[in-house]
C-alpha cells in the first residue's frame, strides 16, 4: 500500500529543490527524522508532519494528497504564521512560504499608536516597505521617513529600523525582505 506522507514529502522536497538537510533545518527536525518520514514504513506524530508541511508552505492535507499542481503552490491565508508585536498593535503575517529561504514577504497590519523595532536581516539584505493604505512612519538609523498609501521605501534591511503608526487609522503594508547569500 502506498504511503501518501512519504510520496508527498519527496514530491515537494524534489519540487523545492530541497535536500533532507535543508528541509528538516527549515521544519526543525531531525534529518533521521525526515529521512524515516520519506520511507515506505513511516508513522510520524502529526506535530512533525505538521512541522513539515509549514517549512514546505503547504497544509497537511496538501501533503498528503496528490491534488496540488507540481507547478503552482497554493497556501490558504489560515496556514500562513501570524506574528504580533507591540501588544498587538503591529500584526505580521508570513505570506511567503518558509521554503523561500531568501525571501520574505509579510502582510502588515499596524494599529494606531503602533510603534514597533523592525528585525534586523543580515548585512546585504534588502528591505521594501508598500504602503497599502494609511500613513506610516519609518525610521532607518535615526532618519524619519513618513509614507503614505501608495508609495514604496527600499532600504538596506541589516540597518537599525523601526514602523510606526501615529495616526488614527490602521496602516496596511506589505513588507518584502530579500537577503543574498
Amino acid at each position: 500500500m502506498a504511503n501518501p506522507i512519504n510520496e508527498g514529502i519527496k514530491r515537494l522536497r524534489a519540487q523545492h529543490k530541497l535536500t533532507q538537510i535543508e528541509l528538516a533545518e527549515m521544519a526543525g527536525i531531525p534529518r533521521a527524522t525526515l529521512a524515516n518520514m520519506e520511507g515506505a514504513n513511516s508513522n510520524p506524530s502529526i506535530s512533525v508532519v505538521m512541522k513539515v508541511a509549514q517549512a514546505l508552505g503547504v497544509t497537511v492535507d496538501d501533503l498528503i494528497t496528490r491534488r496540488q499542481s507540481v507547478h503552482v503552490t497554493k497556501v490558504e491565508r489560515k496556514d500562513m504564521p501570524v506574528s504580533h508585536q507591540h501588544d498587538g498593535k503591529f500584526i505580521s503575517t508570513r505570506t511567503s512560504p518558509i521554503s523561500t529561504q531568501n525571501l520574505q514577504i509579510n502582510d502588515v497590519i499596524m494599529m494606531p499608536g503602533c510603534n514597533t523595532k523592525g528585525v534586523p536581516h543580515p548585512e546585504g539584505s534588502h528591505e521594501l516597505f508598500l504602503c497599502l493604505e494609511g500613513t506610516a512612519t519609518l525610521e532607518v538609523q535615526g532618519e524619519m521617513f513618513e509614507i503614505e498609501a501608495g508609495n514604496l521605501t527600499y532600504f538596506k534591511g541589516h540597518l537599525p529600523h523601526q514602523y510606526g503608526n501615529a495616526s488614527l487609522k490602521p496602516v496596511h503594508a506589505v513588507v518584502v525582505v530579500f537577503m543574498q547569500k
